[in-house]
């Protein structure tokens, strides 16, 4: 026969659940600071769509408008797997995502390189027109 398991000590739940709400707090800030990255590129690209523009120019910011909102809503979606949504982060969000920030690192880590390229190549785009006085 197995034991079974001995329940955490109060001070164990204690360190788990403030540790569950500060990594929730940080990885909800470098969600949040992305997001707000691509939502400033998108309204950069918007508003190049609006002007008129040589074909190849609003292609290449369809293109990057396409891209960047596709990994906005991956960032939505990675923020609703792994983190808490709720200040409280244990009775409301214990039983399904209690502690499943630190399965967060690999899936954000990968999303970010992906948006790090596209932003790369999104702002040389924009540099170039800018230089070209195209905007």
């Amino acid at each position: 026969m197995h034991a079974a398991p001995t329940p955490p000590s109060s001070e164990e739940a204690i360190a788990a659940l403030l540790t569950c709400r500060q990594e929730n707090q940080r990885w909800t800030a470098a969600l949040s600071m992305n997001e707000a990255d691509i939502d400033g590129l998108l309204g950069l690209l918007a508003d190049l769509l609006e002007q008129p523009a040589y074909q190849s120019v609003h292609s290449r910011a369809v293109r990057y408008y396409g891209q960047l909102f596709r990994l906005k809503g991956r960032f939505r979606q990675i923020r609703s797997m792994y983190l808490c949504t709720s200040s409280t982060c244990g009775a409301i969000c214990h039983e399904k995502l209690f502690g499943r920030h630190e399965a967060l690192p690999l899936s954000f880590s990968l999303l970010n390189d992906e948006f790090n390229t596209v932003r790369a190549t999104c702002y040389q785009f924009l540099s170039g027109l800018v230089r070209l006085n195209l905007i």
